[in-house]
């Protein structure tokens, strides 16, 4: 898979290959969650369709467009783009978008376009996780679905409603499925009390998640898709600055459990600003021997560039550093003593 993007957004150009592992690494602000929102538009979009496409007529492609428009608008919250393109490159064909005034305006799908790898499955090809903060509001979506035939409009952001079904979802078994290990990290186990509520049991004790810590809550998360047999071969995992709520300890840990999943076939977005987890996917992809791409994310002025470091981290490690550097500045100008 490859994705290209020319002004859309904060960013004015990425050209990223995303084949098993790739990383991307910058400061806040600097359109990381940017590329990782349009890539998920792209699939979601492409996944509403789960057949083979031929001879594409033009209602078909306003069907796309329209379906790109409303993923867009509800992720971005049209504020995606006065003049900017997209270009992904899926399933060995290329898919053109351009989009003037925040609007999708043209979305060009190859009539040989073939949907139907997954079909059978009825699986979820694309999920986005952005915060373990789902499980706070989980009681509420819950309620808010059993409301959705009502007259009242609900407006629950596509990335959240989708793994939050994720969630709530067991898929069927079948060969591709991946396992993961989560109950030695966090020593216990998130599970349903089968009204829906899920609760961590640690040893003989039940802990509600409004109790639980953000840290166990977000490897509960993987911990759950796991058990519903969410994680399979090809399936695209996007992980938004994952470490945010974890010691560096469990952050080498969740960077194992990435690279596991990424050798068993998946392809995974990690967008991070830690040293520590951008290290750790370095060291134990090298370890595990599979391909993965590293990418700076670097703001000039009121835009932002994506740059290819695969063969040259040191970048990342040394823009990542500059927070210490003005430490060291501070204490050496005031001669304090540490």
């Amino acid at each position: 898979m490859k994705l290209k993007i020319n002004n859309i957004g904060i960013i004015k150009k990425a050209d990223i290959t995303l084949d098993g592992l790739t990383v991307i690494a910058g400061k806040n602000d600097s359109g990381k969650s940017t590329i990782s929102k349009v890539l998920y538009s792209m699939i979601f979009t492409l996944e509403q369709e789960k057949y083979t496409m031929v001879n594409l007529s033009s209602t078909d492609y306003n069907q796309y467009k329209n379906k790109f428009n409303n993923t867009i608008n509800d992720i971005f919250n049209n504020q995606i783009s006065e003049d900017g393109d997209i270009s992904f490159e899926y399933k060995n064909e290329t898919i053109k978008v351009k989009v003037e005034q925040d609007i999708c305006t043209n979305f060009e799908i190859p009539n040989s376009y073939i949907f139907n790898d997954i079909a059978s499955l009825g699986e979820f090809k694309v999920l986005m996780i952005e915060t373990p903060y789902i499980w706070n509001i989980f009681p509420t979506l819950k309620s808010i679905n059993h409301l959705l035939n009502s007259q009242i409009d609900f407006n629950i952001p596509t990335i959240t409603n989708d793994l939050y079904f994720a969630l709530n979802t067991k898929l069927k078994n079948n060969s591709r499925e991946i396992k993961l290990d989560i109950n030695s990290i966090i020593e216990g186990e998130f599970k349903d009390d089968t009204f829906g509520n899920f609760v961590f049991q640690k040893d003989d004790k039940k802990v509600e998640l409004i109790n639980t810590a953000m840290g166990i809550k977000y490897f509960g998360i993987l911990q759950v898709l796991a058990n519903n047999n969410h994680f399979y071969k090809d399936q695209i995992l996007i992980l938004d600055e994952p470490e945010v709520h974890l010691h560096p300890t469990w952050q080498l840990e969740l960077a194992k459990q990435i690279v596991h999943l990424v050798k068993n076939g998946m392809k995974i977005l990690v967008n991070s600003h830690s040293p520590y987890m951008i290290e750790a996917l370095e060291l134990f992809s090298k370890k595990e021997k599979i391909v993965a791409n590293f990418y700076i994310a670097q703001k000039e002025k009121d835009s932002a560039i994506i740059t290819d470091v695969t063969d040259n981290l040191e970048v990342i490690y040394k823009t990542l550093s500059d927070s210490f550097m003005e430490l060291e500045r501070i204490a050496l100008t005031d001669n304090f003593r540490w």
